[in-house]
């Protein structure tokens, strides 16, 4: 685990693996850890950074309120504090908002991204419904234990078939939850990031090769949303897994990797291949 002094803050980081590099961003309270069942299929062909957003786990909980841009830039710090020129991103949930920022605003420093599980924000944005909402509002009461908080919400985070099917799992995905629970600070200067979040004049800013990934029974971030997005930007292609949930990766880490993967290599932007485009807003299925 390394530390890196950014924008004022300290973000906790991991590397693994060699090669072109590959940022992974984190969505709402995610850390590192919660990468894990990705980063050993994508460490052998990537050098894969993992790390905390400010507010999560090892890195520095601001007191004052910040922005997702705020939070692109921490990103950028990190890109310069590990000597990097340039690096693949993916992120998931908030982190695919991040993401988004990055692209449209420092698209010199991103080879190819991946936008898993997220949204543009702003008024077209398609909202999850209203007791969802409820949901996730009543599992910030702090007279909740951590646990309790995390089975308030799993419902929505799952596909039905992975809670039944994979109850193991999911016991691990809340011991995740409790071992790194962010702080209420934390949580509350994400959630206000979070909620004044509107990217709608970014998509077609975006002119790097960009893979659009979410689950078909997504709650949390409707799969509208994906579509949205990937119809906005220029180069993108659009993979919908089917029977998946919000959190498609930690549910089919597998399929994920390789999707990856594939994408990745296919015109690896760091090795100087030249920008092809994948269509726009191609849909595909996986099942």
């Amino acid at each position: 685990m390394g530390i890196a002094k950014v924008n004022g803050i300290n973000l906790s980081y991991d590397i693994s693996g060699s090669g072109e590099p590959l940022l992974l961003i984190g969505g709402f309270g995610m850390t590192k850890e919660f990468w894990n069942m990705l980063v050993h299929p994508l460490s052998s062909c990537f050098q894969v950074i993992a790390y905390d957003n400010r507010g999560a786990g090892g890195s520095t909980v601001s007191t004052a309120p910040y922005t997702i841009e705020d939070m692109a830039g921490d990103a950028v710090g990190l890109i310069d504090a590990l000597h990097m020129d340039s690096t693949h991103v993916f992120g998931v949930s908030m982190g695919g908002m991040i993401a988004q920022v990055l692209c449209a605003n420092h698209p010199e420093r991103i080879g190819k991204a991946i936008l898993g599980c997220t949204s543009q924000g702003g008024i077209h944005a398609v909202s999850p419904a209203s007791c969802i909402t409820e949901a996730f509002g009543q599992a910030a009461n702090p007279d909740l234990t951590p646990e309790e908080a995390a089975r308030l919400i799993v419902p929505y985070l799952f596909s039905d078939t992975f809670i039944n099917r994979e109850k193991e799992r999911v016991e691990a995905f809340i011991r995740l939850s409790v071992d790194h629970c962010m702080t209420p600070e934390g949580a509350g200067t994400q959630m206000h990031a979070l909620a004044r979040f509107n990217a709608e004049a970014l998509p077609e800013k975006i002119h790097m090769p960009v893979l659009v990934v979410t689950g078909s029974d997504d709650l949390l971030i409707p799969p509208e949303n994906s579509r949205i997005l990937a119809s906005r930007i220029p180069q993108a292609s659009l993979e919908i897994i089917d029977g998946a949930g919000h959190n498609f990766f930690f549910e089919k880490p597998e399929t994920t990797a390789g999707l990856v993967i594939e994408y990745l290599l296919e015109r690896s932007q760091l090795s100087g291949d030249e920008k092809s485009s994948s269509g726009n807003g191609e849909l595909t299925e996986i099942k």
